[in-house]
């Protein structure tokens, strides 16, 4: 390397805070899950804010503590979304998926693949903020300036 930082990307998109004007309409769909908006709702992030800003602001010893237990929360996921699929592959000739519960299966298998991301997502959060203090910095700034024009925080 010619001695540059690359910017941390996620995504595909360079860390910035927010996602590029030119891209916003192709993410319409975001946040995807239930688990996105809880995220971002608890954390006092926009809709289009995808990388957990809310975290910016916290401590080295928090985001360290929001880090491990998003891995464990990804791990859990996983885990049981690997225990489910392998059901659905052992009665998968039995065509139970045309039947109801089959399919809410499916659904819920799909369901922990998302949960598993979102929480994995959390946690590289957590440790860009923790590993690149002036661009958490950055964010926490940009963060706080949109909760007070939202009227979130006192002026």
């Amino acid at each position: 390397m010619d001695g540059k930082k690359i910017a941390p990307r996620f995504r595909g998109y360079e860390f910035t805070g927010r996602l590029p004007a030119a891209v916003r309409a192709t993410h319409a769909k975001y946040p995807l899950s239930p688990l996105d908006r809880l995220l971002n709702d608890l954390q006092g992030n926009g809709l289009l804010m995808i990388h957990d800003e809310g975290l910016s602001r916290l401590c080295g010893e928090r985001l360290r503590e929001i880090r491990a237990n998003a891995l464990a929360q990804a791990a859990a996921a996983w885990e049981a979304e690997s225990a489910l699929r392998c059901v659905m592959k052992l009665k998968v000739a039995s065509s139970w998926l045309e039947i109801p519960i089959g399919r809410t299966v499916r659904d819920h298998v799909f369901h922990l693949h998302e949960e598993c991301l979102r929480w994995r997502h959390l946690a590289e959060h957590a440790a860009l903020y923790l590993t690149h203090p002036r661009h958490a910095s950055i964010c926490a700034r940009g963060w706080s300036d949109e909760s007070r024009a939202k009227g979130e925080l006192p002026l």
